[in-house]
């Protein structure tokens, strides 16, 4: 199912055409319009936040996890161009919203603690260097992704993409041991 963008610009006969349901069913699943983008919401933090989580815990070098995490943000950008990402449009459109608000916040931490916890795992085997900073690191590599969800919506947000990804590595490969 493509994701429904917004609650504001969505009218409710577009939704139930879209999904091919009846008003009905809808409200009666729902509640609302609101509610099922709360629920659309829910349903791509968790799928996406979740597949990221269980990559960082993955076997193998917790670095090179983070690695292919941040390889991945540049694929996204050639396979995606202008889709970007469902909780950055949320946080952007519903900023003022604090339900919504709090569930991008809370999606943003998970994915944050995530990397953190890979990278201090990757320090623990020797693979990061005793001074590097995993928190800073999981911190920047978690703006540059969220900040890469919104640009890619440019129509020539490729290069600029390509070098943060080039950035970010660098970053892990000077903190690498």
């Amino acid at each position: 199912m493509e994701y429904l963008v917004g609650t504001g610009g969505t009218s409710v006969p577009d939704i139930t055409s879209r999904l091919g349901i009846c008003r009905q069913s809808l409200y009666k699943t729902f509640g609302d319009k609101r509610g099922l983008y709360l629920k659309a919401l829910q349903v791509y933090g968790q799928q996406e936040t979740d597949a990221k989580l269980a990559l960082l815990k993955a076997a193998g070098s917790p670095l090179e996890n983070v690695r292919t995490i941040v390889r991945a943000m540049a694929a996204l950008a050639t396979t995606c161009p202008s889709d970007g990402c469902l909780i950055v449009s949320a946080i952007v459109e519903n900023h003022t919203d604090p339900e919504i608000r709090d569930f991008a916040e809370h999606e943003v931490n998970r994915l944050e603690a995530g990397f953190k916890a890979a990278l201090v795992a990757a320090q623990l085997n020797g693979e990061l260097l005793p001074d590097a900073n995993p928190a800073r690191i999981a911190h920047t590599i978690t703006t540059s992704m969220f900040g890469i969800g919104l640009l890619i919506r440019l129509p020539q947000s490729g290069q600029r993409v390509a070098d943060t990804v080039s950035v970010l590595l660098e970053l892990i490969d000077r903190s690498a041991a």
